[in-house]
């Protein structure tokens, strides 16, 4: 371009002075050239720019930062992190990495679990969980004033993909802005613009126009995501009272009190996350409507029919093809069921999505891979809490006393994991068991896995 430029200017020049002296045609003659040559060098740019290599592409996946939270105000801690996932997720073209997924990865970098994602830990964990870019955020204000920058950065070489600056007038602002910044964000990392314009809900419609109850929200969210239900509880519940009209932090509630085994309270919060679901993105109106559907009115071919919309536009989300796999199982579509664990594995390998297919083997009474699989966690250091629960759930089918018992023992300290309600369904189950000398069939299998923690 700075050839063509150069090129152009030196063209321009030349006809100028020429033009004194040169009959009137020939002036005409050179100021069409000089037309014809800057069109074609505005057409080239324009080509270029239409045409150049997206910096991210739909097989790449991001990981998101800590902020910076210089403002010395610990509302915004975890806070801001939370809204862009949210922000970010609308999108189906960028991928975030999962929170499981971010919590293996810290594991074999021996680092402890929360460990905070300052810049050069979020490029260490992008390189060992094989993303191609990692997205930080900052946060600083000067008196009411709030300045909000996000920089994308290429993990390999470190190279910046693309950033944004934007300026909050108020506390109250910054969710506003955040979800501004977040969408043009999108757009500079190669998402169309009409997926960008079609999914950008407001943030504060998504989440929360509270900052108070999204921090709420956040610490309770990473609860659920470390199987510390009952300790989520009162951070949910402390969300919901600042912002009644939450509709997510309803529907996480309901899908905490279920797996607890409070079906009542798990009812009632999932009910009106339902209620409220017109409040959310896309994409969180489509997770409360699965949970309602399966949940809440038990109609399961709604849910399936809910799920595979989800996943006909975020084809990626491995959470929500976890969850297709109990309702298909449901259902009695077990092969389908395993073929959709499979996949939700390949998409993101994490200890979820690990036991997914764990409890797909089970379902279609393959016991010898489902053992085999529990065998080999360790050595993968894959852990989390629904792989001890179907590993003591493939111990019972295999009538193995001590598997069973190492599995309890496991959970004895950890009363907020909520398993042992399960571990109570299964030992109160009075149907074919191994301990009758009957095989248990597919269905049985099904009904006993189908009390697996949701997500």
């Amino acid at each position: 371009m700075r050839t063509d430029l150069s090129r152009l200017k030196r063209d321009s020049d030349s006809g100028r002075l020429t033009a004194v002296a040169a009959p009137k045609k020939n002036r005409l003659r050179s100021v069409a050239v000089t037309a014809v040559v800057a069109g074609l060098a505005i057409a080239g740019t324009v080509y270029w720019y239409l045409h150049r290599p997206p910096k991210l592409t739909e097989k790449d996946t991001i990981v998101i930062a800590d902020f910076d939270n210089k403002t010395g105000d610990a509302v915004f801690d975890d806070t801001l992190k939370t809204a862009l996932t949210v922000a970010l997720n609308q999108s189906p073209f960028l991928n975030v990495l999962a929170d499981d997924r971010v919590a293996e990865t810290l594991k074999l970098m021996a680092r402890p679990a929360g460990t905070k994602l300052t810049p050069d830990v979020a490029r260490d964990l992008c390189l060992r969980a094989g993303s191609k870019a990692y997205i930080g955020g900052s946060i600083a204000n000067l008196g009411n004033e709030y300045v909000l920058g996000l920089k994308t950065a290429n993990c390999q070489s470190g190279d910046v993909l693309a950033g944004e600056q934007v300026t909050a007038n108020g506390k109250e602002k910054v969710l506003t802005a955040l979800g501004g910044a977040a969408a043009k964000l999108r757009a500079r990392l190669g998402e169309a613009h009409s997926t960008v314009q079609k999914f950008d809900t407001p943030l504060e419609q998504a989440t929360t126009p509270s900052i108070e109850a999204l921090q709420a929200y956040s610490l309770g969210n990473r609860k659920h995501v470390d199987g510390d239900f009952h300790a989520a509880v009162p951070f949910l519940q402390r969300a919901i009272q600042l912002d009644p009209n939450f509709a997510m932090a309803y529907s996480k509630l309901g899908v905490i009190y279920f797996n607890l085994g409070e079906h009542s309270l798990s009812m009632e919060n999932t009910k009106k996350g339902y209620e409220l679901r017109d409040r959310v993105s896309e994409r969180e109106r489509l997770y409360i409507e699965n949970n309602y559907y399966g949940n809440f009115t038990g109609d399961l071919e709604k849910a399936r029919q809910v799920a595979e919309l989800s996943l006909q536009m975020y084809p990626r989300d491995s959470d929500t093809r976890g969850n297709l796999v109990w309702v298909l199982a449901a259902l009695g579509q077990y092969d389908r069921a395993f073929a959709e664990a499979r996949e939700a594995f390949r998409l993101n390998p994490g200890a979820n999505s690990y036991s997914s297919l764990v409890a797909s083997y089970a379902i279609t009474n393959r016991l010898e891979e489902a053992s085999a699989m529990i065998r080999e966690a360790p050595a993968k250091q894959l852990d989390s809490p629904p792989l001890h629960f179907f590993s003591y759930n493939t111990a019972f089918l295999n009538n193995d006393a001590a598997g069973m018992e190492k599995q309890v023992a496991w959970a004895a300290g950890k009363p907020g994991i909520g398993l042992r309600v399960r571990w109570r369904f299964l030992n109160s189950y009075r149907g074919p068991s191994p301990n009758n000398g009957h095989n248990l069939n597919c269905e049985t299998v099904a009904a006993l896995t189908l009390s697996k923690p949701l997500r």
